[in-house]
């Protein structure tokens, strides 16, 4: 735009300057011509040639700077009034000058030029070429006033004639170009401001684009087609905890995620062949958990279908699967406490019976020598009554006697005893116990639930280790929190914690957990469990105020 109002101002400039010079000149063929009577009377002063002289300088000055701003806004192509003004000033100039000097100067048929000038650089080559005729005509009038015929006068001012024309066509035609070329870099100037205004659209689209993925609730992540990354968005960085230089250039799979070759292969495989791949998938933290996400990789295409990238969309599933674990869990509960409840009774009968005749029958002399056996077959009957007694406490219509209880105070009545089987185990015990409401608990259910976690986490640790008790308050729930000081707990197996006859103790019976969570689940708790190599925390969250549903009652919580 600048280079533009430039180029027209130097124009008008060069054009201002050209009628200026071509009135310079008529007026000192006027000077030059003395030709002019001095009427001393009415003019005392100054002469006539000067006043001449002074009224058109003062003619071209006002003519000029009345037309600069025209000559700057209009069309190059256009003709208007201004432009008959320049014509016909030059014309009259020419024809009086001519007519007043005559032969006294010699060439003053040159001064027929000017108009052909001023009119070429003006409008254009065509009306140029106009002016060169009509300045001929009157170049061959004037001659011919002289007493010449019409040829001799058109063959004494032919040289001119032809000057008159070159200069029309040449002049006209270098305005002619100068307006095209005007014209045409107002059209690239329009071609380029659009062109800017598409850029400036694209960006926009982009910046969205780019605004959108960055915002993203799902996980974004861009690779080259060997997998490795180029692009991560924020929800990237929040869920796995690596910033994007740290995965920029690693691959997207093998260094960052845990995955097994054959994994990796089959993923790229199938995305190379310009397939999607998706599955629900458990991957690596930064900080060495696990958590699962749903993956959808997909080839990305350039314009001539080449794939050049890799796009990978994941939503972290990681609760949701949680909670099916959770109803999956708890489905099993449901059905191993239908099952003890409708066998567990029918089982003990028997076997009290069987116990009481061994013990008959191990009083006899008789049997006095295989007393030992009577007495180990009792213990095993004994261990098979605690496993079925212990199975019942699954049963789902297990009745439960629910009373307003503090949770520190059903700890601190059992604490000597978690104490004293902690220094039996050479390990050590801490409690926290923070200000809590009163919540609506079967007592005896709680002990059992606080003595399985306790006995749990002392066989996690080493001798030495500290297990810690904690309740606090968190909005309107009631924590109670045990944390060991174990090596933690694997992924494969903290999908199965709380699945009834799944341990992996040697000697256990798979049992404790699944009945925490079945107690939990008749007080409308949750259990929520932290783990790492420094250790386990199980969170037991208690709601203050809601629902209990026990037996098909519907209890309200209070404080």
């Amino acid at each position: 735009m600048d280079g533009d109002t430039s180029r027209k101002k130097k124009l008008c400039e060069y054009v201002a300057t050209t009628h200026i010079l071509c009135i310079i000149v008529a007026i000192c063929a006027l000077i030059l011509s003395n030709n002019i009577t001095t009427y001393s009377s009415y003019y005392p002063v100054v002469k006539m040639r000067f006043f001449t002289l002074i009224c058109l300088l003062g003619f071209a000055v006002i003519l000029l700077y009345n037309s600069k701003k025209i000559l700057l806004a209009r069309n190059p192509l256009s003709f208007t009034l201004m432009d008959i003004a320049y014509i016909g000033v030059s014309f009259l100039v020419a024809i009086v000058t001519v007519y007043v000097i005559g032969n006294k100067v010699p060439f003053i048929y040159t001064i027929l030029i000017l108009p052909v000038i001023i009119t070429a650089s003006s409008i254009n080559k065509k009306m140029g070429l106009v002016a060169a005729a009509f300045s001929s005509v009157f170049l061959v009038y004037s001659i011919m006033r002289t007493g010449l015929s019409i040829a001799d006068a058109l063959e004494s001012g032919l040289i001119l004639i032809m000057i008159m024309y070159v200069i029309g066509w040449f002049i006209g035609g270098l305005r002619d170009i100068e307006a095209q070329h005007r014209n045409h870099l107002e059209s690239n100037f329009q071609m380029l401001q659009e062109e800017v205004k598409r850029r400036e659209q694209a960006e926009e689209q982009q910046r969205k684009l780019s605004s959108a993925l960055e915002q993203s609730p799902s996980i974004v992540v861009i690779t080259d087609t060997s997998g490795n990354i180029e692009y991560v968005n924020q929800k990237f960085t929040e869920v796995t905890g690596y910033l994007f230089v740290e995965v920029t250039g690693k691959n997207m799979f093998k260094e960052h995620y845990g995955q097994s070759p054959e994994k990796y292969k089959a993923i790229m495989d199938v995305v190379n062949a310009g397939q999607e791949w998706k599955e629900e998938l458990q991957s690596k933290k930064k900080n060495g958990d696990f958590y699962w996400e749903y993956i959808l990789v997909s080839p990305f295409r350039d314009k001539d279908g080449a794939i050049t990238h890799f796009i990978k969309m994941a939503e972290d599933i990681t609760r949701i699967k949680k909670m099916d674990q959770e109803m999956a869990r708890l489905e099993q509960l449901n059905l191993v406490g239908e099952m003890a409840a409708g066998i567990g009774h029918e089982i003990r009968n028997p076997m009290t019976t069987i116990r009481g005749f061994l013990q008959l029958l191990g009083e006899k002399e008789i049997y006095v020598q295989d007393k030992k056996f009577f007495d180990l077959m009792i213990d095993e009957l004994d261990r098979a009554n605690l496993i079925i007694t212990e199975y019942l406490s699954l049963a789902k219509n297990k009745l439960v006697k629910l009373q307003a209880h503090n949770l520190n105070s059903i700890i601190s009545n059992l604490f000597p005893l978690i104490v004293a089987g902690a220094l039996i185990a050479d390990k050590n015990i801490e409690k926290e116990l923070g200000e809590i409401p009163d919540l609506l608990l079967d007592e005896k259910e709680m002990h059992q639930m606080i003595l399985n976690l306790v006995r749990n986490g002392l066989e996690a640790m080493l001798p030495g280790g500290i297990l810690a008790l904690k309740t606090y308050a968190d909005g309107d729930e009631v924590i109670m929190a045990v944390k060991d000081q174990g090596k933690g707990i694997e992924p494969a197996v903290l999908e199965k914690i709380g699945t009834p006859f799944f341990t992996t103790k040697d000697s256990g019976t798979g049992l404790g957990l699944a009945i925490c969570y079945s107690i939990a689940a008749r007080h409308n708790a949750r259990i929520e469990i932290e783990t790492g190599p420094a250790g386990t925390t199980f969170y037991i969250r208690f709601k203050v105020s809601g629902e209990c549903q026990v037996d098909g009652v519907v209890d309200i919580l209070c404080n």
